[in-house]
């Protein structure tokens, strides 16, 4: 009876023993359950993931495009430093041939007004007249505007004279000729202006002059 008895308090207290441990693995699952929806919570949803990728594909291109804008100023710009070194690359040498040229032309004008110099003088106009053709097929362009009205961008006046058939304003005279290359100018042309006729201004003068006032005060005899 004892035996029995015993058998049965030991049976149930195997019993009670099991109840009251919990099952191995349930502890964890109610940690994890509770951890899952922060976790969630803090990954971007599609639409979010896909808007970043829509930002950045625009950043990506407004910077492709301003590379390549800059990379085609870059283009022009270098084409057009190259054109001008190409076009202007002659001028100092052709700026240090102007004082040979005026000397030729000085020797020449003096060649002229000796008759026995006449073969000689015409030999040096055919070689002026071959440097002139070179000197343009290169850019060079020799301003001679005698005649022609006063440019200040291209004529330097040294003063004026009278004379009767230029227009007051043009050129009567070139004391230097002046050179350009390519448009650009290397050396202005110095020149003297007409001043219109000289009678022209004698009768100015004498129509502005001053005249004598008469004095009423004076007694006629």
């Amino acid at each position: 009876m004892s035996e029995e008895k015993k058998q049965n308090l030991t049976e149930e207290e195997a019993l009670s023993s099991t109840e009251a441990v919990p099952e191995s693995g349930a502890e964890p699952e109610a940690a994890g359950t509770g951890t899952e929806p922060a976790e969630e919570n803090a990954r971007p949803t599609p639409e979010e993931e896909l808007e970043a990728a829509r930002e950045e594909a625009k950043g990506n291109y407004e910077r492709y495009v301003r590379s390549v804008a800059e990379l085609e100023n870059f283009r022009r710009r270098s084409l057009r430093e190259k054109e001008e070194a190409r076009k202007y690359a002659a001028a100092s040498l052709v700026q240090d041939l102007l004082p040979v040229l005026d000397n030729f032309v000085l020797g020449l004008e003096s060649a002229r007004n000796h008759p026995e110099a006449a073969g000689i003088s015409q030999g040096f106009e055919m070689v002026y007249q071959q440097t002139k053709s070179i000197l343009k097929e290169h850019g060079v362009e020799e301003i001679d505007p005698a005649g022609q009205a006063f440019d200040p961008h291209r004529h330097e006046s040294t003063g004026s004279e009278p004379h009767d058939e230029v227009p007051e304003g043009h050129v009567t005279r070139v004391v230097r000729r002046g050179y350009a290359l390519n448009d650009r100018l290397l050396r202005p042309a110095m020149v003297v202006l007409s001043a219109g006729p000289a009678g022209a201004e004698i009768a100015e003068d004498a129509a502005s002059g001053d005249q004598t006032p008469r004095d009423d005060n004076t007694e006629e005899k």
